[in-house]
Order: structure tokens, then C-alpha cells, then sequence
């Protein structure tokens, strides 16, 4: 009886799986003919001449802005042990004074390093776009080239067979095309 009522149990369970997916099954079977290629879209960006140029442009900037950080943080450091010093030395009034132009100064560091953060994320932002724009026309002659209807990015596929990954073509099509792009970066030399 037992061995009956999970064999049953279980038919039930199977028959309203089955059910359950037969929209799918049904789409699945309207789509014939689909074509499907994978890219790799992390790998174009990291591997394509473009993409390492970009990156390091970026990456450039990212230092200059660190150490631009840097010097502000160390002048900033100097500043406040001075008027630490000049505390119980010169007047209330004007230590009161000096006190407002050291808050000053603290926000306009403040606010530069927003600035060029923001900056940065622009020109990066800025970068990719061109870069999607180009991206986009190679991406349509690879899929007219392999008869393909659907793109599908790697990161989203957990496996899949051969042959339908067409990442090296796209790379290769993205460095003929596009090899350098420069990044419109602010002047960050000192302020």
C-alpha cells in the first residue's frame, strides 16, 4: 500500500511537471530555425585592444586622482597640527577665523575629489558607449555572417556545446575596427 501511494504520489507530481512546462515546450517548438552564438562580453572587454586601452586610460586617471587625494590629505593633516599649535596662542577671535578658512579649505578638497571622481566615472562611462556603439554593428555581421537570431552573453550560460561561442571573431572584428579610443579625461595636474 505504501510502495502504491508514493508510486502515485509521485505520477501526480510527474504529470503536473509535465503540464507545468508545456507553454515552454510549445514556445520552444514555434521558434524553429532560431540560431543562437555566445560572446563573451567580459573577455571583449578585457581582451580586445580597445578594451586594454580604455582600462588603462582609466586606470591612469584612478591614480592621478589617488594621489591628488593624497596630497590634499597630507596639506589638510599639516594645516590642522598648525592651528592645533596656534590654538592657545593667538586671540579667540582670530583663531575663530582661522578655524573657518581650515573648514574651507576642507570642503574644496572635498568637493575637487567629488569633481574629478565624477569626472572619471563620465569619461568611463563616455568610453563604453562608443565602444557599444561599435560593438553593436560588429555584433549584427557576426550574427548575419553565422545566420544566428539570438545573442546570448557567456556570463548567463551555464553550458553549452561547441561551435556556437563566437567571442575570438568579435575581438578580432572589435580590434580591426576600433584599437584606440581616447578617453576624455580633465586635466588633473595639481588645481
Amino acid at each position: 500500500m505504501k510502495h502504491f501511494m508514493t508510486k502515485t504520489i509521485l505520477g501526480a507530481a510527474l504529470a503536473l511537471t509535465f503540464l507545468g512546462f508545456s507553454p515552454i515546450v510549445a514556445n520552444a517548438q514555434m521558434v524553429e530555425g532560431a540560431r543562437i552564438v555566445i560572446v563573451d562580453f567580459n573577455r571583449v572587454t578585457t581582451e580586445s585592444l580597445v578594451g586594454q586601452d580604455v582600462a588603462a586610460q582609466l586606470e591612469s586617471n584612478r591614480v592621478s586622482v589617488e594621489a591628488r587625494a593624497g596630497d590634499l590629505d597630507t596639506q589638510l593633516k599639516s594645516d590642522e597640527e598648525e592651528l592645533r599649535r596656534q590654538r592657545n596662542i593667538i586671540a579667540p577671535d582670530a583663531f575663530q577665523e582661522r578655524l573657518r578658512g581650515f573648514n574651507q579649505k576642507q570642503q574644496e578638497a572635498r568637493d575637487e575629489l567629488q569633481q574629478r571622481n565624477l569626472q572619471h566615472q563620465r569619461a568611463a562611462q563616455q568610453a563604453s558607449l562608443e565602444i557599444q556603439r561599435t560593438l553593436r554593428t560588429i555584433i549584427l555581421e557576426v550574427m548575419n555572417t553565422h545566420g544566428a537570431t539570438i545573442v546570448l552573453d557567456r556570463a548567463i550560460i551555464y553550458h553549452s556545446t561547441g561551435g556556437l561561442d563566437v567571442t575570438t571573431e568579435v575581438i578580432e572584428l572589435l580590434d580591426r575596427a576600433l584599437s584606440q579610443f581616447e578617453v576624455t579625461l580633465p586635466n588633473n595636474s595639481g588645481r
